[in-house]
């Protein structure tokens, strides 16, 4: 029995650009991040985990593919 009319699940994660608001470096971060993201620059927090969809504290230039 073919199940041709079954679609694929896309994810709903995917990774983001994000410009830092302090100094504004473009860092590329998980978008369901599990731990505390730091700036490579200046080590303000850009992504905070909630347990699902990480809060992000930048600006999301777009999605890095």
């Amino acid at each position: 029995m073919k199940k041709d009319h079954v679609e694929i699940p896309k994810p709903s994660s995917k990774f983001q650009k994000v410009n830092c608001n302090e100094c504004g470096e473009l860092q590329v971060v998980y978008s369901h991040a599990s731990q505390v993201v730091v700036c490579n620059s200046c080590g303000n927090n850009i992504a905070e985990p909630t347990g699902s969809k990480a809060k992000i504290n930048g600006k999301i230039s777009g999605s890095a593919e």
